[in-house]
């Protein structure tokens, strides 16, 4: 017959142990699982906080995403050029050759959507003559206009 080595588990002390052993461990795994519990609840809250950061933030960006009421300056580098399509000025109804110079003449225009004054004024600036020619160069346009029997 072969002893038996060993604690005897029989014994009244034993028995106190290992139930303080199941005790234990039923106690961690309550503790645990509060812990864990709590964490997941400040997790929660400090996920709820950080969302209404978020549509604060959101809030205060498109705010500020409004366009400024000034424009602001780019660099001549980083400019697109616009190119702006030529606009339809009309077909020209009489074209008269003027002397802005001795011996220089130029034509000037006048189309079906412009007024003669302003087609005046533009021939003065463009080849520097005195403003108050103006007048009588409309003058004088309306003049041959009602000669050739164009309306104007």
């Amino acid at each position: 017959m072969a002893a038996k080595v060993g604690i005897d588990q029989s014994h009244g002390f034993m028995q106190e142990i290992i139930n303080n052993q199941f005790d234990r461990k039923n106690y961690q795994l309550t503790v645990e699982d509060q812990k864990a519990e709590r964490e997941r609840k400040v997790r929660e809250y400090n996920d709820k906080i950080k969302e209404e950061e978020l549509k604060k933030k959101e809030e205060r960006r498109k705010k500020r995403e409004k366009v400024p009421t000034q424009q602001t300056y780019i660099p001549p580098s980083q400019r697109k050029v616009q190119i702006t399509p030529p606009r339809y000025l009309g077909k020209t109804v009489f074209t008269m050759e003027i002397e802005y110079a001795p011996n220089k003449f130029a034509p000037i225009k006048i189309r079906e959507t412009e007024c003669i004054k302003k087609a005046c004024e533009l021939f003065v600036s463009r080849y520097n003559l005195p403003r108050d020619s103006v007048h009588s160069l409309e003058v004088h346009i309306t003049m041959q206009m009602g000669l050739h029997n164009f309306p104007s």
